[in-house]
């Protein structure tokens, strides 16, 4: 069946032509420039009540929000809310320089902060200024100048500084006050606009007039003229009050009589005058004063009753009495040409043409600078149209109803057979190849004409994606369900003669969804697995490195459209380029973030513009995209909030930068949240980080604002944390570092030492080892050295024997040498006692002589005879003599004796050793020179010193201890 679904699909829209022709096809207008957008912020965003009075921004981006509920604070991704103590609404807030935050209500003013876990904390100025208990209402408005902030009551202002407070009471009420030229002015109910120097503490009046009595400005606003203000009543009368001459002239009155409205803001963004109104939106003035146009947006507002406004570089926060509205003036794309299909774009001779499911549109466009279209449907050209082509200065254009030559606005019929489109035929003049539903057919330019020649034969296939070969009358046919043809045609152009199929054989995985395109001049084929060519020797499809370097593989490449040094491609649903400039390639598709999912599969429609432009054809419309927006714009990234979860518990984290934080090594979950508010710009916000310590590389970019780690193993981490926007404005990193603690037997000393007792255990066992086998060796040392030994004890024992044979041999001798010497001994013993008493009895017989001679002479003699024997008697040499002798004999016996006494004398020795002699007392008298009686005494002495008892014999005791 020849029929295929995209006939199918060309039936569907014929019917839905049908019914769409029966009605009027009236002509569309849209500004496509300076077209600010609306995002809307609703209660479920930001969970509070929906009456906004105040705002301001902090210095690092986040903004503070006051409405009946409190205090509303959004870092760009998430809300918080600060109630004030006695629960009022909020109706002012101010940031000073130094970044301080002062909020007020009812009877109820102080200062917000932020503390170390990032939560935020009020603290009020009520006592520390002493008012309690003064009924000072509603804090209208605070503003700061020359270091002093004013806090506007009705009926009175408090200036602060220093912590030092001022008092000016009104006259009726304070209404409005606001700061011009760094000067304070503020309306008096029924005086006029005062001026108030701080430094004076004084109020001085610069405007009066009955105009301005008894009704509220609602706007002091500085004008080109520095000696000028603009004065905003709530009546909508706006004067130009002239600070020199005093006087108020009326500029405008945006309240027609018929119409009555009440002004309730207003604020000057750039040249022109935004007025909040009580039921009529938005109003705007421009520089001279006067009503202008106001942008779209402004009419999209949820409320028609604006409360405040707040600007900040890129938009205008809009206040209101039920929501909460950001209007971004920093758009980098805008939308025309809504509930359309948007098939091809065209620019053609400073017109644009638009295909579209519902016909052709023609509207003037300036390509440099685009402001304002004006669409008009060509006649004829109703219904389903495809794609347009330029030949030769002429444009064409495929249609369900076959294939037109437009002439400006109007249409000529070439062809009654849907075509998709045309292609040029290589080599031949003023041919053409018109692709339609069921194959080709001739085309031929005559003049500024074209007619039909003939329907080429042969090939019956749809052939919207086609392309002609390098060969002659050769072409590259893909179709998305049945795969690539290359189809050769005969030089008449009236016959296929030869068709080549390519499926799922010859290098592609599938046939399905497989296009051709021509770049840098090869012809490459995109499909499902990644971009090929044809290698015509060996007849396969190849994959084609140099785009599948850049391009995902695992992607579908749907289109591939190369426009001077760029390359614009579809993937998937995205839409993405790259330069030729960029020597990495690097893919751009975040700025077309918008579109994605919105492109007609197949029929994608890109078309580059000059200065950076592009336009992108949708299901639902045109966008135009500016990519001169798309510059880097560095914001902070903040980090919000560190999360701990152990269990069931729940604990923040300090997430001041100082120092690393420690974590317990018990967390089971840490969770970082981060934000970027100084990217709030209607587009999505994406976060990319990374945690330096698992080794990781940066993520993916996700829109998800928080980020969580689970049982992180003990070691320091950094965690970096950027941003970006769809319009190419990026987030500085923030950094968040922090220590996991480890367990007791996770730390460093745990391991040191468990590896310093794994060494002692492996120490210990090599000790071990060693000593069981030194043992081992020292029982068979020990058994070789015990028969070692036993053969010298044999030997010995043998020796001995033979020496015990010789000592008793020699023993014998000496005991008979002993017993001669000691023999000898008492010999020379008892000589001595003999010769000692035959001395004395000699010196006797001489003294008995001498008595008895009578002449001196013999007595003479006999004296001389008695000195020699003196000389020669027995004294202490003697003595000696038998001590050594006797030592000699009985070496050990002196020995014993000192052992038991050390304190006996010599005389007790040789006592001691007369008795062990066996010499009577009588023997030993004359050798001691004392009398027997003297021996007796000695000798009962002596047994007391040696502690001998009674019945012990002495000379028995002295006798054995040798």
């Amino acid at each position: 069946m020849k029929l295929s679904l995209l006939y199918f699909h060309l039936l569907l829209s014929i019917f839905a032509y049908e019914a769409h022709s029966q009605s009027n096809f009236s002509e569309m207008f849209n500004e496509i420039s300076t077209q600010p957008e609306v995002i809307h912020y609703y209660r479920n965003d930001f969970k509070g009540d929906t009456e906004f009075w105040s705002s301001c921004i902090g210095n690092d981006g986040v903004l503070y929000f006051g409405n009946n509920d409190g205090i509303l604070i959004y870092n760009g991704e998430d809300w918080q809310k600060i109630k004030l103590p006695n629960s009022s609404s909020v109706r002012s807030l101010l940031t000073t320089t130094d970044g301080t935050i002062y909020a007020g209500g009812f009877n109820e003013f102080g200062t917000l902060s932020r503390d170390s876990l990032g939560n935020y904390h009020y603290s009020s100025l009520i006592k520390k200024l002493r008012l309690e208990g003064q009924e000072l209402e509603n804090l209208e408005q605070a503003h700061e100048i020359d270091n002093n902030i004013i806090f506007r009551f009705y009926k009175e202002l408090i200036v602060m500084s220093e912590n030092r407070k001022t008092i000016i009471p009104s006259t009726t009420d304070f209404m409005h006050a606001s700061i011009v030229n760094n000067t304070y002015y503020v309306q008096d109910m029924t005086v006029g606009i005062l001026s108030f120097a701080p430094n004076k503490n004084e109020l001085s009046l610069v405007l009066e007039n009955e105009d301005l009595k008894n009704v509220s400005v609602k706007g002091i606003l500085p004008t080109n003229n520095i000696n000028e203000l603009l004065i905003i009543l709530e009546n909508g009368r706006i004067y130009k009050g002239n600070l020199k001459t005093k006087k108020l002239t009326l500029w405008e009155d945006i309240f027609p009589d018929l119409q009555k409205d009440l002004v309730v803001s207003t604020i000057k963004k750039g040249d022109n005058y935004l007025i909040g109104t009580l039921g009529s939106r938005i109003k705007m003035l421009d520089a001279n004063g006067k009503l202008t146009l106001h942008p779209e947006a402004f009419n999209e507002i949820q409320n028609p009753s604006v409360l405040n406004f707040m600007t900040t570089e890129n938009g205008l926060w809009v206040m209101q009495y039920n929501g909460l509205d950001f209007i971004n003036y920093d758009t980098s794309s805008f939308k025309f040409f809504e509930s359309s299909k948007i098939y091809d774009l065209k620019l053609f001779n400073n017109k644009l043409y638009v295909a579209t499911n519902k016909g052709v549109y023609i509207s003037t466009f300036e390509a440099e600078n685009p402001k304002k279209v004006s669409f008009k449907l060509i006649e004829d050209l109703q219904g389903q149209a495809w794609t347009f082509d330029e030949y030769k200065g002429q444009l064409l254009i495929g249609h369900h109803k076959g294939l037109y030559h437009i002439i400006d606005d109007k249409a000529e019929r070439i062809t009654t057979s849907g075509t998709w489109k045309t292609i040029v035929i290589p080599n031949k003049e003023d041919e053409l190849l018109a692709c339609g539903y069921t194959g080709l057919q001739l085309i031929k330019k005559e003049g500024d004409s074209f007619k039909l020649v003939n329907k080429i034969i042969g090939f019956e296939e749809s052939t919207r994606d086609i392309i002609a070969a390098d060969q002659a009358n050769t072409y590259w046919i893909c179709h998305g369900y049945k795969g690539v043809f290359k189809i050769k045609i005969n030089n008449a152009y009236n016959h296929v003669y030869s068709i080549d199929h390519y499926t799922d054989t010859n290098g592609f995985e599938s046939p399905f969804n497989i296009n051709v395109f021509r770049w840098d001049g090869d012809i490459v084929f995109t499909s499902n697995t990644g971009i090929f060519e044809y290698n015509n020797s060996n007849n396969t499809f190849e994959p084609y490195e140099e785009l599948n370097s850049i391009f995902d593989a695992s992607k579908n490449t749907r289109k591939i459209l190369q426009k001077r040094d760029t390359t614009w491609a579809v993937q998937d649903d995205e839409i993405t380029f790259f330069t030729e400039s960029d020597s990495l390639h690097k893919l751009n598709t975040r700025p077309f973030l918008k579109a994605k999912g919105q492109l007609n599969r197949g029929m994608e429609s890109i078309l580059p513009l000059p200065e950076n432009r592009v336009l992108i054809g949708t299901t639902d419309g045109v966008y135009l995209f500016n990519l001169n927006a798309n510059k880097d714009k560095n914001v902070g990234t903040n980090i919000t909030k560190v999360t701990m979860f152990q269990g069931q518990n729940k604990t923040l984290v300090p997430i001041k930068e100082e120092s690393s934080h420690k974590l317990p090594n018990d967390t089971d979950v840490l969770r970082i949240d981060f934000a970027t508010p100084n990217l709030i710009s209607g587009s999505e916000i994406e976060f990319q980080y990374q945690l330096e310590g698992l080794n990781l590389g940066w993520s993916e970019w996700t829109e998800t604002n928080f980020k969580e780690y689970s049982h992180l193993q003990p070691g320091d981490y950094t965690f970096n944390v950027r941003s970006r926007d769809l319009k190419g404005g990026k987030g500085n990193i923030a950094s968040y570092t922090f220590t996991v603690t480890p367990k007791w037997y996770q730390t460093t000393l745990f391991k040191v030492l468990l590896i310093l007792i794994f060494l002692f255990s492996l120490w210990i066992g090599y000790l071990l080892i060693r000593r069981s086998l030194e043992k081992e060796n020292s029982k068979i040392q020990a058994e070789n050295l015990k028969a070692k030994k036993l053969l010298e004890l044999e030997i010995e024992r043998l020796k001995l024997k033979h020496d015990k044979e010789k000592v008793e041999e020699d023993k014998k001798i000496l005991e008979k040498d002993v017993i001669t010497k000691s023999k000898e001994l008492a010999n020379y013993t008892m000589q001595l006692v003999n010769k000692k008493d035959i001395v004395q009895e000699l010196q006797g017989d001489l003294k008995e002589l001498r008595q008895l001679v009578k002449t001196q002479l013999s007595k003479d003699k006999i004296s001389d005879i008695f000195r020699k024997l003196q000389q020669h008697k027995i004294g202490e040499e003697y003595m000696e003599v038998f001590d050594v002798n006797f030592e000699n004999v009985h070496h050990q016996f002196f020995e014993k004796l000192n052992k038991i006494n050390p304190k006996l004398s010599k005389k007790d020795l040789r006592l001691c050793a007369f008795i062990k002699m066996d010499l009577t007392n009588k023997e030993i008298s004359p050798l001691l020179n004392i009398s027997i009686r003297g021996v007796e005494t000695l000798r009962y002495r002596l047994r007391k010193k040696l502690n001998l008892e009674t019945e012990e014999n002495l000379h028995e005791f002295l006798k054995e201890l040798n």
